[in-house]
């Protein structure tokens, strides 16, 4: 992947995860705004298990399922008209119902009101007369239970009193030897027993406690906490998207992005199985530097029976630096070198007339120098580079003219486009060797093995891998 790609894509990330952290940045600003026009109260009750409720007073904490319905209870209608009442407040009860919430802490007997209001004062007087006025209610629920059932004891209590009271009558008006006396002493020590029973009962119910329970917490406004400042929630909402959206993005594009290669101590799997490891390059580069004496001799090297044809090219996107260096050293070291420089139009156009047989060597071939020679087109051809120079590269017409310029010379130094290219890949079948040079950070391992195993599928050679750090 070439540098220009990578930073796209790296800018693309960042637009998308700062986007991101603008519109959570926003989000978090709108809701705490509208948080600040929100005042709550809370308030807890702890109740007691009272006669005539819907729990249990034996009941265990983890057992008093039904406290859900006292918390509906309080939520009624009923409640809610007894609150505006004691509040002197006007208003619908479902309008008052839809500020209040309640809910029951798991394994106890405390039921949580949270009232909102307009302002804290009246969600704390809410929540307050919630919590007052249902104890209220369930007091006066149950001394109604409790009275309803005392006075049918105490009724019941009076019919066997009167019973008890005729019966004895009856016996008084009886002489002592009558037969009926028998039955109405029965009559009437059933009538006693059933008395005796029913004051137990009466005197058991008028001991029941009337205690409803008790407020726990009064009603206390509810903080708002650090995070109700609109700027420190605008801030950490849109700094965790920004970080989430970039971290979630680099992951999953780093997982389609090639690996890059940092240097060529990555690749010695590679350079142990043929290519020669040559060193690092430093830009500018010097024609009298060691790496590059080192390229001149691995390239003079190459084929032993004619001069070589050389390319140099990157494995991926750009252009070759160690071209011009490497020529120079050549001529220095007194060897004729025909340079080809496919980035060059006037190269490409002189190889077209080759190619094409418009032109011999000697009609493109023109000194450049000691001991170094470069391509021009020949006289009266027309310019422009052609369209379908890949095809002609590819071609074994291409091979036949840089054999032709190699005659001519010591060596042909070619400087070819990105081996990745159609006309690089085309090029690896025409020449000698190829000396692959990579650039650390642009270059993908990748890409460098499709060089090296296309070399080999072709018959070229990959003779020599040189890194150059910008």
């Amino acid at each position: 992947m070439g540098q220009r790609r990578l930073t796209r894509t790296v800018v693309v990330l960042v637009l998308v995860a700062l986007l991101a952290g603008v519109l959570a940045a926003g989000a978090a600003v709108a809701w705490t705004v509208r948080r600040q026009g929100e005042h709550v109260a809370t308030a807890t009750v702890m109740l007691h298990p009272l006669e005539g409720n819907a729990y249990s007073p034996g009941g265990r904490g983890d057992d008093l399922v039904n406290l859900e319905t006292e918390a509906q209870v309080l939520r009624s209608d009923a409640m809610a008209r007894a609150v505006l009442d004691r509040l002197g407040e006007r208003g619908e009860p479902s309008a008052l119902l839809a500020d209040v919430e309640v809910t029951v802490p798991p394994n106890t007997q405390l039921l949580q009101i949270t009232a909102h209001g307009p302002d804290d004062r009246a969600a704390v007087a809410r929540a307050s007369a919630f919590a007052e006025g249902y104890l209220q209610f369930r007091r006066s629920r149950t001394e109604s239970a409790v009275y309803e059932r005392s006075a049918r004891l105490e009724e019941l209590v009076h019919q066997r009193e009167d019973e008890r009271n005729a019966a004895l009558k009856r016996l008084d008006r009886l002489p002592q030897t009558a037969p009926e006396r028998t039955l109405i002493e029965q009559q009437v020590q059933e009538v006693v027993v059933q008395i005796s029973s029913l004051r137990t009962q009466l005197a058991a119910a008028q001991a029941i406690s009337l205690d409803p329970g008790q407020v726990v917490s009064p009603g206390q406004p509810v903080a708002r906490g650090p995070w109700a400042d609109p700027v420190r929630a605008g801030s950490a909402a849109g700094g965790l998207a920004f970080a989430v959206v970039l971290a979630v993005a680099v992951v999953r594009t780093g997982r389609r992005l090639p690996r890059t290669v940092r240097g060529l101590e990555e690749l010695t799997d590679i350079t142990d199985a043929g290519p020669v490891p040559l060193g690092v390059l430093t830009t500018p580069i010097r024609a009298g530097g060691d790496v590059i004496a080192r390229m001149r001799s691995v390239v003079l090297t190459v084929g032993s029976d004619r001069p070589p044809v050389v390319a140099i090219a990157v494995p991926g996107e750009g252009a070759a630096a160690s071209f011009a260096p490497l020529v120079e050293a050549l001529a220095r070291a007194r060897f004729e070198v025909v340079t080809v420089d496919l980035l060059r139009t006037a190269d490409v156009v002189a190889m077209t007339e080759l190619v094409l047989q418009e032109a011999v060597v000697d009609d493109v071939l023109v000194e450049d120098g000691a001991f170094r020679w470069r391509l021009r087109p020949s006289a009266g051809t027309g310019a422009g580079e052609r369209t379908d120079f890949a095809d002609l590269a590819a071609s074994a017409e291409m091979r036949r003219s840089l054999a032709d310029l190699a005659k001519r010379t010591d060596i042909v130094l070619v400087r070819s486009p990105g081996l990745t290219s159609p006309v690089g890949r085309a090029l690896v079948a025409a020449v000698t060797a190829v000396v692959v040079e990579l650039h650390p950070g642009r270059s993908t391992r990748a890409e460098i093995e499709d060089v090296v195993g296309e070399a080999e599928r072709v018959g070229a050679q990959v003779v020599g891998i040189v890194e150059v750090e910008p």
